[in-house]
């Protein structure tokens, strides 16, 4: 099931959807000890090594989760948005990722045990975890047949597609595209490129006329040319 963000007024507050959660689940995780935290872009959530027993529900903005190589370099995994779930994936080291907000950044935030306690309480609420988690392992799989057998363009064409589709489902899409704060260096890292070869992947993608990446925004000029030439097949982004 979908979930959108949305914000309700009452008089001159606003107030966050909580990712799409309804008013009772919203109150109910409140009550249970799910705190709201607001990020500024750059911030770090936690450290790759970080013991991190907690789970992080996205209200609203972009994350970033990567695995720090020796020597600086790093691989991102995924981009966290609206309505995604974040579970450190930790051994007795310590997380092996490092999740960090790419722009200002709205997260509820519990331990696993605040969690265990109200998912118990809320049978939706668990499906909303649950649906979020399988969601992250199918994104993860394809994030793998990227960077291990399509083409440079092919995966770079496969993930401007997964992104737009993900957030379709939360509404922040118009039929001229999507905002997108990521940088050449961030989808190089996502994609296993140099900055320099994506930057010659999105101009032939521009050439072909499948799509244009200006100026912080992505617009699909032929989205179903594009998604033929890439193989992408959005149901796992649908659940």
């Amino acid at each position: 099931m979908p979930y959108a963000s949305r914000s309700f007024s009452k008089g001159d507050e606003t107030r966050p959807s909580y990712a799409g959660l309804s008013d009772e689940d919203a109150a109910l995780v409140k009550t249970l000890g799910f705190a709201a935290k607001r990020y500024p872009a750059g911030a770090v959530i936690f450290s790759q090594g970080d013991y991190n027993d907690r789970i992080y529900i996205v209200d609203s903005g972009w994350g970033c989760i990567s695995h720090e190589l020796p020597g600086g370099q790093r691989q991102v995994l995924d981009f966290a948005l609206t309505g995604d779930v974040v579970l450190p994936h930790s051994y007795p080291g310590g997380a092996v990722e490092t999740f960090a907000a790419q722009t200002e950044l709205s997260l509820l935030v519990a331990s696993n045990k605040t969690f265990t306690l109200a998912a118990m309480k809320s049978s939706h609420l668990f499906s909303f975890i649950v649906e979020a988690l399988a969601r992250n392992s199918a994104v993860m799989a394809q994030h793998l047949a990227n960077v291990g057998r399509r083409s440079a363009l092919e995966r770079t064409a496969h993930l401007l597609l997964e992104l737009t589709a993900r957030l379709q489902r939360v509404g922040a899409v118009d039929r001229n595209g999507f905002e997108c704060p990521l940088t050449q260096y961030d989808l190089a890292d996502a994609l296993g490129l140099t900055p320099i070869h994506l930057n010659r992947m999105l101009r032939e993608l521009r050439e072909r006329k499948f799509l244009e990446f200006r100026q912080g925004h992505v617009r699909l000029l032929d989205s179903a040319g594009l998604t033929k030439f890439a193989g992408f097949d959005g149901e796992y982004i649908k659940s």
